[in-house]
């Protein structure tokens, strides 16, 4: 067990870690919350999460602590922040390696973890500031914890889970105890009352405070509005997530027949686990692509179960390869991006006169930490600084390109009006 640890590790480390320093924080959710983070450093209050000199009501806070504690020790801003994604990765697949080993063989249990670590979609979110992958470590654990029947801890778990991501941390893993064992054991009451004392403390203060504002903002607006298609910002179609699934495990596409085919009925409680996070986000009118990350454990526990040696040995140094490329293609990228050469302008230049014009960059607003407003065309004055999209510039005639850049939602230009 301890090989089997160490090899986990290690392929964590590589994959999930390793080289998430490279690329300097990215628009939106990365910079909003890393600006939160350095709020609650700089001012000491660790309860109410604040963005660009507003309340940032879109995200409970447990992201921002973990990420407030691995600033402190290590000051490193992007390896510190996306430490919180790398470790939960890492204890994802240690827990994925325990599910295997109490259902299944010491060898399907470390290449079930394996598996998991070599989904290519797991070493981009384990490298990103966002609450996601801390939000699948305490879902998942919870699940363990409840087929174990230790169902006080259960709720501890899911407590650590409403805090991160709010309603979803609870009502996904409830689900798939319920399809696994289909039966009530999980009422523990002292379990409850612990998820009520450490999961809805922080909830009670921010009502208390805030009052309806704040319960309509989150609850409502941010979670059943999203789900339901009232607010509508990510709208995609029915079957992206089956795409999404599917590159994720590009590396294991070759045995999807003979799990097809082959189906392992011990496997049945996996399959059902898989579906029921499958089927919740396909059926959301707004969709992002890590949401379907909570089905990737018990997907690794499917696909583990049909790998030999051979396979897995090939398999892993095809992705360490393919690991490489996108790490050598992340440094040339970066050496491109806009938000870098901003910041290191902005900073050196000392400049107040600061404004986003049809756009933001959450992560300049973050590195620079200053609170950058937007402005409209006929609020723009002579010699201030715009922040748009490089598609924008049309909209004015006068003007000094100061520096451009490449960005994920597309080149982006800051120019001195004249």
């Amino acid at each position: 067990m301890k090989r089997d640890s160490l090899i986990i590790l290690s392929l964590s480390f590589i994959f999930f870690i390793f080289g998430n320093w490279i690329l300097s924080f990215t628009s939106l959710d990365e910079g909003r919350n890393f600006y939160a983070t350095i709020h609650m450093l700089k001012t000491g209050d660790f309860l109410i999460p604040y963005y660009n000199c507003d309340y940032r009501f879109e995200k409970p806070p447990l992201l921002y602590w973990l990420g407030s504690v691995f600033l402190f020790i290590f000051k490193i801003p992007e390896f510190s922040a996306r430490l919180v994604s790398g470790v939960s990765a890492t204890l994802t697949a240690l827990l994925v390696y325990f599910m295997g080993l109490k259902f299944f063989s010491r060898e399907k249990a470390l290449f079930s973890a394996i598996s998991f670590t070599l989904f290519v979609h797991t070493w981009i979110e384990a490298r990103a500031y966002v609450p996601e992958f801390t939000l699948v470590f305490f879902s998942t654990l919870g699940v363990y914890l409840f087929i174990s029947e230790r169902f006080t801890l259960g709720w501890v778990a899911l407590s650590f889970a409403f805090l991160t991501k709010g309603p979803v941390g609870v009502i996904l893993p409830i689900g798939v105890y319920l399809l696994w064992k289909r039966n009530l054991k999980f009422f523990d009451l002292k379990g409850i009352f612990l998820f009520l004392l450490i999961g809805f403390s922080w909830y009670f203060l921010m009502i208390y405070k805030f009052g309806l504002a704040y319960f309509f903002k989150f609850f409502i607006y941010e979670n059943i509005y999203r789900y339901t298609g009232v607010y509508k910002i990510h709208s995609l179609p029915f079957y992206f997530y089956i795409i999404v699934i599917f590159i994720n495990i590009v590396l294991f596409l070759p045995i999807i027949s003979k799990i097809l085919f082959k189906f392992d009925k011990h496997l049945k409680p996996f399959l059902l686990w898989f579906l029921i996070v499958l089927v919740f986000y396909s059926f959301s009118e707004n969709k992002l692509h890590h949401y379907i990350l909570f089905s990737y454990p018990p997907l690794a526990i499917i696909i583990g179960n049909y790998l030999n040696f051979d396979y897995i040995k090939k398999v892993t140094k095809l992705g360490i390869l393919i690991f490489s490329i996108l790490l050598i293609s992340t440094i040339i990228y970066e050496n491109r991006r806009f938000t870098p050469k901003a910041v290191e302008f902005l900073k050196t230049n000392n400049s107040e006169n600061i404004y986003f014009y049809k756009h933001e960059n959450s992560a300049i607003v973050a590195y620079l930490y200053k609170c950058i407003r937007q402005k409209s065309k006929r609020e723009i004055s002579k010699n201030d600084l715009i922040i748009t999209k490089e598609k924008h510039l049309k909209d004015f005639e006068n003007y000094e390109l100061i520096l451009k850049g490449i960005e994920f939602e597309g080149r982006e230009v800051l120019i001195r009006i004249k």
